[in-house]
């Protein structure tokens, strides 16, 4: 049991370095640019509101996270889709 927590301690670090990264370029763009980069690397994308008007232009919203739930990148005749969670502002002013 000793040895197992040693590991995960050493581990944990690293687990949470590796997220910081991946969720680095979400943060500092806006939910449109995510979009359209997803896009253009050749992804379906489909839209989960999870806060907030869905009638806000997705410049004004913010991604909470992506979900390649087949762990695929899109290649020639592939056909992936990617989840992205969306928040938008909840106020009309």
């Amino acid at each position: 049991m000793e040895v197992m927590m040693r590991t995960w301690l050493l581990c944990a670090p690293l687990l949470l370095v590796g997220a910081a990264l991946v969720t680095a370029p979400i943060a500092s763009a806006g939910a449109d640019d995510v979009i359209s980069d997803l896009e253009a690397q050749g992804y379906t994308v489909q839209i989960n509101w999870t806060n907030g008007f869905d009638t806000k232009p997705l410049s004004e919203c913010w991604v909470t996270g992506v979900n390649n739930p087949s762990n695929q990148k899109p290649g020639p005749g592939t056909f992936v889709t990617v989840y992205v969670d969306v928040a938008c502002p909840n106020h009309d002013y």
